[in-house]
């Protein structure tokens, strides 16, 4: 079907799929019929705030310029039609027998792309894959000459990288300043105390255990942030020495585990917050937070894990004990070699995963082995879904250029 000449509220193209073949107005909402068979009810007010007219939304930045304020509480669609673009247009009540109807036309594609009906709703949700070290047996590998130099190899890497939190990546070269071109092809590299890029090797004067050749234990990096990185980035330049073995566990699996199995000490792990800190000759930064956060719908946000940078538990008297049980029993469960990825990373290799998501921890290395230098970097969420987003919008606008030149009347 030819893409609709309707204005839309963003930047995207959205291409028709299923058309709109029937429409109802009804008391509260517009119900439309589509192609598919698929029935959507739109309530007057959400149509009328989301109307992507120039009057309504500034065409040049897509910023809405509407306010809900500014109509009739008892607005309401006065008419709705499906017009010879295929979209649906809408006339609304005025105040004023002296003012013309407000009139809003809703692209088709646009329209079904953001209906919210439970069907539509579960088609755009995002499927959490949690993992364990039986599901998984190596992290998703990808090759770091194609993600530089095509769309395409990147969207695949940041797919698996948001699906699974965990990623390895190869033939990176061993530069220093290699991790950051990497993630420039995702967005935003993200400063901290530590600098924009920081180095990960043994120091005799070291500002984190993370700068010794001691083990460390399952964690996420910065739980002391009140918001801490999203994605974290190791790039290994140099690996001479002997142990120092990568380990990637996915915490919102260890958070599944102790939910079924638990209960109790899962309500405590995601309600009662811990307290954090990282206090450095340099720097205090001191947060609070539960182990385990969640969404207000229950699933799963983040994890805050951080052994060595935990501060004493500030809790009632009565919860001291609870929280230490439930403290263990998630320690427990990151130990546990049937849920961890055990891999060395190799020179020319980047270990990239989701910081709020999967905890990482190493074994210990000898010194006197040889030596080992990795360097990393921070990033956001956000930059890895908004690069996602990009790409799959230049897809569809090849996609809608596609249907134009090949319709009749193209």
């Amino acid at each position: 079907m030819a893409e609709s000449t309707a204005l839309t509220p963003d930047f995207d193209s959205h291409p028709i799929e299923h058309a709109l073949v029937a429409t109802e107005v009804a008391p509260a909402w517009i119900e439309v019929v589509w192609s598919d068979g698929r029935t959507s009810r739109f309530h007057h007010l959400w149509l009328r705030d989301n109307c992507p007219c120039e009057r309504c939304v500034h065409q040049g930045t897509k910023e809405q310029m509407f306010e809900l304020v500014t109509v009739s509480e008892d607005l309401h669609a006065t008419a709705a039609e499906i017009d010879a673009t295929g979209s649906l247009s809408v006339s609304w009540s005025t105040d004023s027998p002296d003012i013309a109807p407000h009139l809003s036309t809703f692209h088709a594609g646009w329209l079904r792309r953001h209906a919210y009906d439970d069907e539509t709703r579960r088609d755009r949700h995002r499927t959490l894959q949690t993992w364990d070290g039986q599901s998984l047996r190596e992290p998703p590998t990808f090759d770091g000459r194609a993600i530089m130099a095509d769309d395409d190899a990147l969207y695949d890497w940041l797919v698996a990288l948001d699906t699974f939190g965990v990623s390895r990546v190869q033939h990176v070269p061993c530069e220093v300043d290699a991790i950051a071109d990497l993630v420039g092809r995702i967005g935003i590299v993200r400063e901290t105390n530590f600098g924009l890029l920081w180095d990960v090797k043994s120091e005799p004067n070291p500002i984190s255990n993370a700068n010794t050749s001691l083990p460390l234990p399952p964690h996420v990096d910065l739980p002391t942030r009140e918001y801490q990185p999203g994605l974290q980035f190791l790039h290994c330049i140099l690996n001479e020495t002997s142990g120092g073995e990568n380990i990637l566990v996915d915490g919102f699996r260890i958070a599944e585990l102790i939910r079924e199995q638990h209960p109790a000490d899962y309500e405590v792990l995601t309600t009662v917050p811990f307290e954090w800190a990282n206090r450095s000759r340099t720097s205090d930064y001191r947060w609070s937070s539960p182990l385990i956060v969640t969404e207000t719908d229950g699933s799963l946000r983040e994890m805050r894990v951080g052994n060595w940078l935990r501060a004493p538990l500030d809790v009632s008297f009565d919860m001291v004990e609870a929280c230490y049980r439930a403290y263990r029993r998630l320690f427990e469960l990151t130990y546990r070699t049937d849920l961890q990825l055990r891999f060395r990373l190799e020179p020319g290799e980047v270990m990239a995963f989701d910081n709020r998501r999967a905890l990482h921890a190493r074994g210990e290395f000898t010194d006197m082995s040889g030596r080992r230098f990795l360097r990393g970097c921070y990033s956001e969420r956000d930059e890895l879904r908004s690069r996602m987003r990009m790409i799959e919008r230049a897809r569809r606008e090849r996609q809608v250029a596609t249907t134009i030149a090949s319709s009749p009347r193209g």
